[in-house]
């Protein structure tokens, strides 16, 4: 087995532990992307993974414990592109961060599609999983953008842009390659402009000129020094 080769390579215990974790986390992602939850089973993750039955079990408690970290692993790397670094300007942090998220989306098809539909559908995990990073997700935007995320208006942009985003993305993994990356993001973008003019005939509506003016040189694909 996999984990008596770890045993043999001179790890630390600690070593040999974390190692265990993420080969069955690797092999659990695998299947999953493959395979609806309920028809990937205990003996076929621990034979992918090539470890013991009771090893997937000390790590994980159960099959759902597993699961959850496959997605909690995908959410981590996606929203590490929302991770706004030191320096650079707000446009092209969004653009950057949109393009880094859809390739990642598009890499790993299987999962990020169970993340989407998950939200919608009978996969409590899932949605739990998805919808906070969609929070943070927004969030990170809202603060780029110098929104409050307080005010009733653009909370229910926000929603309709989870909502509009999320059908796109989910259209976009099922079709072969239509869009390059680069198109579909100018194309959320504009959607997301969109929605905060639309929200201007709305009652409390704050002042989203300078929002919508960052977002379109972030449409454009440039800062705004070129």
């Amino acid at each position: 087995m996999a984990d008596d080769a770890t045993r043999r390579s001179g790890m630390s215990r600690a070593e040999q532990k974390a190692a265990t974790r993420a080969r069955l986390v690797t092999a659990a992602g695998e299947l999953f992307a493959e395979r609806d939850y309920g028809d990937v089973t205990i003996a076929d993750l621990a034979a992918h993974a090539g470890v013991a039955h009771g090893l997937l079990f000390h790590h994980f408690s159960n099959k759902e414990g597993l699961y959850r970290a496959v997605l909690d692993a995908v959410v981590a790397e996606m929203d590490s592109a929302f991770t706004a670094p030191a320096d650079g300007d707000a446009p092209s942090i969004i653009r950057a961060a949109l393009t880094t998220h859809l390739s990642y989306l598009a890499t790993h098809r299987g999962v990020a599609l169970k993340l989407i539909v998950g939200r919608r559908h009978a996969d409590p995990t899932a949605a739990e999983v998805s919808d906070r990073s969609r929070g943070r997700a927004l969030s990170a935007l809202a603060a780029l953008v110098d929104v409050d995320t307080d005010n009733p208006v653009i909370q229910f942009v926000g929603a309709t842009l989870v909502a509009a985003f999320d059908e796109a993305t989910h259209w976009w993994l099922h079709h072969p390659a239509p869009f390059p990356v680069d198109a579909l993001v100018t194309s959320l973008l504009e959607l997301a402009i969109g929605a905060l003019e639309g929200a201007r005939s709305l009652d409390g509506c704050p002042d989203v000129d300078a929002a919508i003016a960052t977002l379109r040189i972030a449409a454009l694909g440039s800062g705004p020094d070129t």
